[in-house]
């Protein structure tokens, strides 16, 4: 058996548990096994698409030993952060393509299984099917997978460009945990909030419901919560003032030295929480999921003196150029010069891949 056999047979076979039935009601009229998907779209909805690649000593380790125990993990996570994307918009997962480079140490039954176990398992979980996809050989494993989802026509879309001046800014669960356990993996803070780093939860029912309710924007904190919510100031032409002693912090989390918690929860991405505003006498919704209010939007203004900016740090002169998150601690504004509770000024940017 060649190494495409082996996953035929190996997906096929998981994908099997999935009924007909499970199929028909979601409107599939043929998934894995031809050229392309055919789907039937459901009356009165709206498709909404987005695609993620994952890529080996990028995304997880480099260490194939540990890709060896991590195999599990991430297909999940391929799933996962996909199903994130589709719950920023307010949409309800539907189907993804599976598109697999594949080195191959890994294309022996072993691996392969346990990939395909952990993707089904975020499958069954978030109520996704997967409806086809391609491989191909590569050195390192690269991942992208594309998600479809559904949003009823009466339900408008949450994009990243609708807060208004007044809004409260809201995030769901907890930030922080998934940078710090890649930053340090081996200490036992780390290994304690590892789950989070390697199985993030998408807030797909917190999704739906703020969709329904009129949330004014909304983004999956993937690449930082400060460089996100950058995003939606940018594109809503507001700024927002975030109140850093009301960022929420897992248990573990809170044992760390606090300058270093605050960092990891503005800048450290891998979240996959959901922040968002909405209007201020609009009550969020109240479920299984913590929200914290972490501050309100406010009018764009250049609070702080962009000449003092310039001699201290370019990036925070980059802030006075583009509507960004105003930092406030305990009602004091954090700037170069007054950088409590930070010792130093702190370099606030998030994840970028083709930074420096």
């Amino acid at each position: 058996m060649n190494e495409f056999e082996l996953i035929e047979e190996i997906f096929c076979q998981l994908q099997a548990d999935n009924s007909l039935a499970a199929n028909s009601k979601k409107g599939i009229e043929k998934g894995i096994g031809d050229d392309a998907a055919v789907m039937a779209m459901p009356a009165g909805s709206r498709l909404v698409s987005c695609i993620d690649t994952l890529v080996q000593g990028r995304h997880f380790s480099a260490d194939w030993a540990q890709m060896q125990q991590l195999a599990f993990a991430i297909g999940y996570k391929a799933v996962a952060v996909n199903v994130s994307d589709l719950a920023a918009m307010g949409a309800t997962p539907h189907s993804i393509l599976l598109a697999l480079a594949l080195p191959g140490r890994l294309a022996n039954k072993e691996w392969l299984t346990e990939f395909a176990k952990g993707l089904f398992h975020a499958c069954q979980l978030f109520d996704v099917t997967l409806i086809g996809g391609d491989t191909t050989r590569n050195d390192t494993l690269v991942l992208s997978v594309s998600a479809q989802g559904f949003l009823a026509i009466e339900t408008p879309a949450v994009y990243r460009s609708g807060a208004q001046v007044g809004d409260k800014v809201y995030v769901s669960g907890t930030l922080g945990d998934a940078a710090y356990a890649l930053q340090h993996p081996d200490n036992s803070v780390g290994v304690e909030l590892a789950h989070r780093l390697h199985m993030p939860t998408p807030r797909v029912q917190l999704g739906i419901a703020l969709a329904q309710i009129g949330a004014t924007a909304m983004i999956d904190i993937s690449d930082g919560l400060y460089q996100d919510l950058g995003h939606i100031c940018q594109q809503s032409h507001v700024s927002m003032r975030l109140n850093l002693e009301q960022l929420p912090s897992s248990v573990p989390l809170s044992r760390i030295d606090l300058s270093e918690r605050l960092l990891c929860q503005l800048t450290g991405g891998d979240d996959y929480e959901l922040a968002f505003t909405l209007p201020a006498n609009v009550t969020p919704p109240t479920g299984n999921t913590s929200i914290s209010c972490i501050g309100e939007v406010i009018a764009v203004a250049n609070v702080f003196d962009s000449t003092e900016a310039v001699s201290l740090d370019t990036d925070f002169n980059k802030t006075i150029a583009s509507p960004r998150p105003e930092l406030f601690y305990q009602n004091q504004a954090v700037t170069p010069s007054q950088p409590s509770p930070f010792t130093t000024w702190p370099t606030l940017t998030g994840y970028q891949h083709f930074a420096g």
